[in-house]
Formats: C-alpha cells, sequence, structure tokens
C-alpha cells in the first residue's frame, strides 16, 4: 500500500524555513556568489538523509511537495513513518539551527475522475 502526504508547510522546498540559517551555516560571507545555491544543496543533502532513513519518497512540483510511503500495509503504519521524519527533521531544524519551525504534512486526498 502507498500513502501519499502533502507537506503544507514551506519545508522540503525553495522557500524552506531552514535556508537562511543554513546560508549563513553552510556558506562564507565573504564569498557572495551562489550561497543560497549551495546552502540548499547541503540542506536538500540532510533532508534526503532523513528521508531515506524514515523510508519516505519526495516529490515536488509546481511548488507542492508530496511524501510517499510504500510497503505499509495500513495507513497508521505510514503516520508512523510520517512523525519519526518530522521528528527527525524538526530535531535536526532545532540542534542545527536554533530553529523552531514544526513540519506541517497531512494526508493527501485523492481526487476520484
Amino acid at each position: 500500500m502507498e500513502v501519499e502526504f502533502r507537506v503544507n508547510s514551506d519545508h522540503l522546498g525553495w522557500d524552506d524555513p531552514a535556508i537562511e540559517p543554513a546560508t549563513q551555516e553552510y556558506t562564507n560571507p565573504l564569498w557572495p556568489f551562489g550561497r543560497r545555491e549551495k546552502a540548499q544543496e547541503k540542506l536538500e543533502e540532510k533532508q534526503k538523509e532523513l528521508l531515506e532513513k524514515n523510508g519516505i519518497e519526495e516529490d515536488s512540483s509546481l511548488g507542492v511537495t508530496v511524501l510517499k510511503v510504500d510497503g505499509v500495509e495500513t495507513e497508521d503504519e505510514a503516520w508512523e513513518k510520517i512523525r519519526s521524519f518530522k521528528e527527525d527533521l524538526d530535531s535536526f531544524y532545532q540542534e542545527e539551527f536554533g530553529l523552531d519551525e514544526p513540519l506541517e504534512i497531512a494526508l493527501r486526498e485523492r481526487s476520484m475522475a
């Protein structure tokens, strides 16, 4: 069974709340070229590690980020994986950047067409 969740906050996207702190943490202010892109790459690298650790796949298009949990038998199992990822990401943001911006996720409603 595959369950999809929609990220309702700016996390895991271009406007991620950690991008500014990541720019300060991961780049040199004396070299102004490409700082945001470099910080974005490093931030995405860490986020990808956390997604893989929790067995979650990310799909982003047109500004919408969807997290897919596959290989579970129930929706509750999928929620457990999502909660674990959320805790890991929130801890990472807090420890690495001192940022308290909780990830907001909701079960993705599928339209029947």
